[in-house]
């Protein structure tokens, strides 16, 4: 597969996501604003990053972290509601990659396996830190995550945060949870040692 390179200023080395994030960003946003508003945003990133988004962007290959995290935080920066918007588009992007690439999860279709393998969605998105679920009692988890915090170096505190809630909220849904609710109570980008979500439902 074809890697993309990036230089980090840190001597952490600089993290990738996955391109189906690209991929389903750039549908998200010409889908719910119009054909021009993924130029836009493109265009106001940097050149480095221009550079990356203006290539054929596969799925299935891996691209600096840093293009992902600027290119997101240029897109909610334009929505009312910030916070509601990266979980709606968390929200899309679980229902489509779960009934895509990500099929073969939903044939287990159990919220507790689900939330069980939550360390393995995360490392199909980003090369850069861990999740480690934690059952407490039957339908409550709890969800940690580590890893480095530079913006090229692993995934943006609105990543870890709404965007971890609203994924797997609609991974929930789609397994057959009924009122699933993912609230993110510590976060490493304020202060604490990791970030940690509570999943109910």
């Amino acid at each position: 597969m074809k890697t993309y390179d990036t230089k980090s200023k840190s001597s952490i080395p600089a993290g990738k996501c996955k391109g189906t994030l690209l991929v389903n960003l750039r549908s998200f946003v010409t889908t719910n604003r119009d054909a021009g508003a993924w130029e836009r945003l493109v265009t106001s990133l940097p050149k480095s990053d221009r550079d990356v988004l203006y290539q054929p962007i596969l799925a299935s290959s891996w691209y600096p972290i840093g293009v992902w995290n600027r290119a997101l935080r240029t897109h909610v920066r334009t929505a009312s509601d910030q916070a509601a918007e990266i979980k709606r588009f968390a929200r899309y992007v679980a229902d489509r990659d779960l009934n895509t690439v990500l099929k073969f999860a939903l044939s287990i279709a159990m919220p507790d396996t689900i939330v069980a393998r939550t360390g393995m969605f995360w490392s199909r998105y980003f090369d850069a830190g861990k999740v480690f679920p934690r059952m407490v009692k039957p339908r409550e988890w709890v969800l940690t995550i580590t890893g480095p915090t530079g913006d090229d170096e692993g995934p943006s505190a609105m990543n870890c945060g709404d965007g971890v809630c609203g994924w797997v909220e609609q991974a929930l849904l789609l397994c057959g949870a009924s009122t699933p609710k993912v609230t993110h109570q510590r976060c490493r980008f304020r202060g604490a040692t990791e970030c940690l979500s509570e999943v109910v439902w």
